[in-house]
């Protein structure tokens, strides 16, 4: 009664405004986006200035991917209110997601810290960008001052651990505990499911988990494998963690026995459905890359689980049984302890490369055509540290009328830091050319303009280093002690071209410069690279899936007690 007699005494058009507000609240936590984008715009028909109300309704907007709408909406919300928290965030994640724009959503990640030093989105994502725009070391401080304030944020130091194979110099003694750390606090209050043995010979199924079952460098190395599994032996299913679906999708689904959507499943109802399913051997795609499901690992849903592809590296979990890799990336009594899992190694190559079908000829080497060499870099921009350029700065000086061209640049501020430093060691700009990251249509020509790819370190390339080969491109790399950092050195090795392997940064440039001064031996080698290739073991899928398959049997009898496992 008392409420009504209040209600009263509101203008008619807060009342108005309040309860299309409560309707438009309901439709929204009943998932009907459309209703709701009408009840907030009649609230803000009845009241304009209503700051909440506009900041919900750019959260509508985007769940019917309305983002130039969403980004008006938020913006309102902001001249209305200039510390609101919420609006600076989701105006921040929309730059970053849908806009690219990373410089931007960094500042309005800034102003929402500068109001709540504690907002986690907001360090998150801060890290995020930083480490799209390049910014390693102030990504990494970021998420440690994430984690002084909140030593529990286990996405704070997954990001780290992920971010750490960028770094100029890595301790990968140090990055082992890390991970381990990270692992054991994970499986903490964690029930893990009990398996009993079960009979080694029999039909599997195997169960693959990652948030790139999409277009995506993933699942291009995916797609033979899901095409050539052995259907007498095996059942394969697919639980992908994405509200993200394409061609690639559907091609991949119509490859599997069964395919499950667990974006937005909760780890513990996750698990609970691949128990269900009966998965004998379930695979992680993604490690300790963004849209993982460690946490469905974590309580053992299959008796046997396995890293592999995504994250070259531990996981450190106690929970995951063994991580797939070949003796190059991971060369054996090296790596071994670096692993909480046990490490299965393929007899040739971690990688089964599916030549993209859009990619165009092989075209003639630019330099004849040019008079110069054109060095390329196609890496992520994290990746070209300061003993990267200072490497190919040195290239640069040593090769005078050679042209750096840098592919994937995310801004043009970035672009102008990188040119600055070569710049710094008396390289002309002019010879610098950055471009931004481009669509597939425009990606491949990038290869045509370029003769030598070079691979950054010690975070290396694996798909950008197949795809070069794949345009004609030699691939000159430095090879580090494990994982990431020798993810190049094996696509090289099982391409026969294990000569542009260094072991040091000397003879990194010494490869390049030999290879550059060389330019009839060049535009052979280019003219030949891609047979080259098609006859390597990195294009012989069947032998591969073959050898993939050995290696599932071999886990699952190990686990039945009923053989000895190969690493």
């Amino acid at each position: 009664m008392l409420a009504r007699m209040l209600a009263g005494l509101l203008p008619l058009h807060a009342r108005s405004a309040a309860s299309c507000y409560r309707r438009a609240t309901a439709a929204r936590e009943s998932g009907d986006w459309t209703r709701a984008i009408a009840w907030y715009r009649r609230v803000l028909d009845a009241a304009p200035d209503h700051a909440e109300a506009h900041n919900d309704l750019g959260i509508a907007l985007c769940a019917v991917k309305d983002f130039a709408g969403a980004r008006a909406a938020f913006a309102r919300a902001l001249d209305l209110r200039a510390g609101f928290v919420s609006a600076q965030v989701n105006l921040g994640q929309l730059l970053q997601s849908e806009f690219h724009d990373y410089r931007a959503a960094a500042l309005h990640y800034r102003e929402a810290l500068a109001v709540e030093p504690a907002q986690l989105q907001a360090r998150h994502n801060l890290a995020l960008v930083l480490y799209e725009r390049g910014l390693v070391e102030e990504a990494m401080a970021c998420l440690r001052e994430t984690l002084r304030r909140t030593p529990g944020d286990a996405l704070a130091h997954e990001f780290m651990l992920f971010m750490s194979h960028a770094l100029a110099q890595r301790d990968a003694d140090e990055w082992h505990a890390e991970h381990c750390r990270w692992g054991q606090r994970q499986a903490q209050g964690i029930s893990r499911q009990v398996h009993a043995p079960a009979d080694a010979a029999r039909r599997l199924r195997i169960g693959y988990v990652s948030a790139d079952l999409r277009e995506h460098a993933t699942a291009g190395f995916m797609l033979p494998i899901l095409a050539l599994h052995d259907r007498k032996n095996f059942d394969v299913f697919c639980y992908s963690n994405s509200d993200e679906a394409d061609a690639r999708t559907s091609e991949m689904q119509q490859q599997v026995h069964g395919w499950r959507n667990i974006d937005g499943v909760d780890d513990a109802r996750a698990a609970q459905l691949i128990l269900a399913d009966g998965i004998d051997i379930l695979v992680d795609l993604s490690g300790h890359t963004r849209g993982n499901r460690l946490g469905v690992f974590a309580r053992k849903p299959a008796p046997v689980q396995i890293s592999y592809l995504g994250y070259l590296d531990t996981s450190g979990m106690p929970a995951m049984d063994y991580r797939i890799s070949d003796a190059v990336a991971d060369p054996p009594g090296v790596s071994e302890r670096l692993h909480s899992e046990r490490l299965l190694r393929l007899p040739q190559t971690l990688w089964c490369y599916q030549p993209p079908v859009d990619a165009p000829a092989v075209a003639p080497l630019p330099a004849e055509r040019n008079g110069f060499i054109t060095f390329g870099s196609f890496n992520h921009v994290a990746k070209l540290n300061a003993r990267v350029l200072n490497v190919w700065a040195e290239l640069l000086q040593r090769v005078p009328a050679s042209r750096l061209q840098l592919l994937a640049m995310p801004d043009e501020e970035t672009a102008a830091r990188i040119r600055a430093v070569l710049v710094n060691y008396g390289i002309d700009a002019a010879r610098i050319r950055s471009l931004p990251r481009l669509a597939r249509a425009q990606y491949w020509p990038m290869y045509a303009e370029a003769d030598i790819a070079l691979d950054p370190f010690p975070y290396t390339g694996g798909a950008t280093s197949c795809d070069a080969l794949w345009m004609g491109l030699p691939v000159v790399s430095l090879a580090g002690d494990f994982g990431f950092a020798r993810s190049a050195a094996t696509v090289l090795v099982n391409a026969g071209l294990a000569q542009f392997v260094a072991e040091d940064e000397r003879q990194y440039l010494d490869i390049a410069l030999r290879l550059a001064g060389a330019v009839p031996e060049l535009a052979d080698l280019r003219r030949g690279l891609r047979e080259r290739l098609a006859r390597s073991p990195l294009l012989d899928a069947p032998r591969f899936v073959a050898a993939l398959e050995q290696l599932y049997r071999a886990a699952w009898r190990g686990a039945a007690g009923a053989g000895e496992i190969p690493c």
